[in-house]
């Protein structure tokens, strides 16, 4: 069977770890699982280098179609100083990352990972077995994701690295007590990873209008200045797409105390 690329373990990798958080089970083996994957990465010149080429492109944004093609052959070019065998072998190290096999539903990623594979591998093949469909293929394909537009950190729904950038948000929140969230802490959690900027901006508004509501009902005349300091700023607040989770959250736990 052939070994995968660093894209495709590295997204199963991330997989598993938000899974882990959502289902409340097997955290700390996620956790073990995600820093042993990165301990291998880190002690791998090739995986290394595999890891910042699939970055870069996956990342990078070019609209000039020259331009574009450019920097997609530099990256390649970068493993020529290496053979396909040796590629191969540190490849090898990620397969006892994959026992359950893949299983991602991130198909255009897949494929983006895929074509990059291609383009390295076929770089490095021997002249006579080198297939000249399969390159243009991959290279049309990886071509066509430099110069789409790529969305914003909020708006994509997992480099994974945006689901490991939620599920921080949410350790730091909840204080590292997922096991212990309700079945409505955890549905916002999943809504937050799968939401674009638009629908965030409009789950603000929702959180703010559910929370005035409760803070409006209050009828305490001890707390009566405090309840109107706080739908004082919760009026005030405004969309801003840096703090807008940190803010639902806030608003969510607001309103589950006051309930």
């Amino acid at each position: 069977m052939k070994n995968t690329n660093i894209g495709i373990a590295n997204l199963v990798i991330s997989n598993k770890l938000k899974e882990s958080y959502f289902q409340g089970n097997l955290l700390e083996e996620s956790r073990k699982t995600t820093s042993d994957f990165l301990s291998v990465v880190k002690n791998s010149p090739i995986l290394q280098l595999e890891f910042k080429v699939f970055n870069n492109i996956e990342n990078k944004h070019i609209e000039n179609e020259m331009l574009a093609k450019d920097y997609i052959d530099k990256h390649i070019k970068l493993f020529e100083v290496y053979t396909i065998e040796e590629i191969d072998a540190e490849r090898e190290k990620l397969n006892s990352f994959l026992t359950e096999g893949i299983n991602v539903d991130v198909p255009e990623r897949m494929e983006l990972y895929n074509a990059i594979d291609v383009l390295i591998t076929e770089s490095l093949n021997d002249y006579d077995k080198i297939d000249v469909d399969n390159i243009y293929e991959a290279f049309t394909i990886v071509l066509g994701h430099v110069k789409e537009p790529k969305k914003s950190l909020l708006e994509s729904v997992e480099m994974e690295s945006v689901g490991e950038e939620i599920i921080e948000i949410a350790v730091d929140k909840f204080n590292e007590k997922y096991a212990e969230l309700n079945e409505e802490d955890k549905n916002l959690l999943q809504l937050l990873i799968k939401s674009n900027d638009k629908e965030k901006k409009e789950l603000l508004e929702t959180y703010k209008t559910e929370s005035l509501m409760v803070l409006e009902g209050i009828d305490k005349e001890s707390v009566k200045d405090n309840i109107l300091k706080a739908i004082g700023k919760i009026k005030e607040m405004k969309y801003n797409k840096r703090s807008v989770v940190d803010d639902i959250i806030g608003l969510h736990e607001l309103k589950r105390d006051l309930l």
